[in-house]
C-alpha cells in the first residue's frame, strides 16, 4: 500500500519577529505552510539584533541571527509584516 503524502493546508500567523518567531516561521514554511510573520517594530530580529555577544558561549549574535534573517526574507512561503499590531483575534 502506498503512503499518501499530505500537504499542509492553510496559513499560519507568527506574532513576534524575534529569533524565536523567525525560527518558528522558517520551520513552518519549510513544512509547506504559508506564514505571515507579524512584527510591531520596523524590522525583525528583536533584542538579539541589538546584542553583541550571546550568553553563555560569547558567540557573535549577528553571526547567528543574520543567516536566519536572510533565509526568512527570501523564503517564498513567508510574508513579513513590519510596523504591524494585532488588534483582535476571533474565530
Amino acid at each position: 500500500m502506498e503512503r499518501e503524502e499530505r500537504r499542509p493546508v492553510g496559513a499560519v500567523m507568527v506574532v513576534g519577529g524575534g529569533v524565536s518567531g523567525i525560527q518558528a516561521a522558517l520551520d513552518l514554511a519549510d513544512a509547506g505552510f504559508k506564514v505571515y510573520l507579524v512584527e510591531r517594530q520596523p524590522a525583525i530580529g528583536g533584542r538579539m539584533a541589538q546584542l553583541d555577544k550571546t550568553f553563555p558561549t560569547n558567540d557573535c549574535s549577528m553571526c547567528t541571527l543574520a543567516p536566519r534573517l536572510v533565509e526568512c526574507g527570501r523564503h517564498p512561503n513567508i510574508t513579513i509584516l513590519t510596523c504591524a499590531e494585532i488588534k483582535k483575534v476571533t474565530g
